[in-house]
């Protein structure tokens, strides 16, 4: 299987440019050598191996992508976004155990967002808005950061239904430092569940329609969060979150 698959993917790696540009624009042969920065011999070559490989056909002078070459194309071109996010989350990434269970999904289709750097503990404010706009937010965490107090305000203020699932430790610092943000939202029945174990990482569900998947640093301040909205890495994280309700235990008064 490997052998046989080996070539498409190294004629789609290797002219992945002039195939990007006949998917998008279609152009005629002169068109497609005056817009590229390759020689024309360079063009000829990746037009004729493209075809070889049923990438691409010409129609009256036209270059087409196949269907195979579009879907060849966009599959490079996740492959390619998702390593781009891995290159920007790989000093909080290589801090994860092994077995920190992360979907591969969240590397698909996601923006990754750092706090400042001159302002490590703020708040990062795509997810900040995300969260303020949020009727449901689910979080699931292991280190206190300080969006979890604007979940906690939120819904208090009847703003949002919120679930949050903590560790031991965290819970002990909230009922220690600021029991009056923790207490009247166990008082009122609201689903607060203590006794979770997370590795390294924290998991925002907002409205089940956006995914937070935040990483913290060797500080314990969050460093990196990946934003996802594609529906694998959603039904991931619902999955989890059940999980987490029968590991947890429910806090009651």
């Amino acid at each position: 299987m490997a052998s046989s698959i080996g070539p498409i993917v190294d004629v789609v790696l290797k002219r992945r440019i002039v195939l990007e540009y006949i998917c998008q624009c279609k152009p005629d042969k002169r068109t497609l050598v005056g817009n590229l920065s390759e020689s024309r011999p360079t063009v000829d070559r990746a037009v004729r191996e493209l075809e070889d490989h049923d990438l691409v056909k010409r129609v009256d002078g036209v270059c087409k992508p196949t269907y195979t070459g579009k879907t060849a194309y966009e599959l490079c071109e996740e492959f390619r976004n998702s390593f781009q996010m891995l290159k920007e989350t790989s000093t909080e990434l290589s801090s994860l155990p092994l077995d920190a269970g992360l979907d591969k999904s969240i590397f698909l289709d996601g923006s990754v967002f750092h706090p400042p750097d001159c302002a490590p503990y703020e708040t990062i404010q795509p997810m900040d808005k995300d969260i303020r706009n949020g009727e449901k937010i689910i979080a699931v965490t292991e280190v206190l950061i300080p969006h979890i107090d604007k979940i906690l305000k939120q819904g208090a203020d009847d703003n949002a239904d919120i679930t949050l699932f903590v560790s031991n430790d965290v819970l002990d610092v909230l009922l220690d430092k600021q029991p009056g943000s923790i207490i009247p939202h166990i008082e009122s029945g609201d689903a607060i569940y203590r006794g979770i174990g997370v590795s390294h990482y924290s998991l925002f569900l907002i409205d089940d329609e956006i995914l937070y998947t935040g990483i913290y640093s060797d500080t314990n301040h969050l460093s990196a969060v990946i934003r996802n909205t594609n529906q694998q890495v959603i039904q991931w994280a619902k999955e989890m979150v059940s999980g987490f309700k029968d590991e947890g235990t429910l806090l009651t008064a």
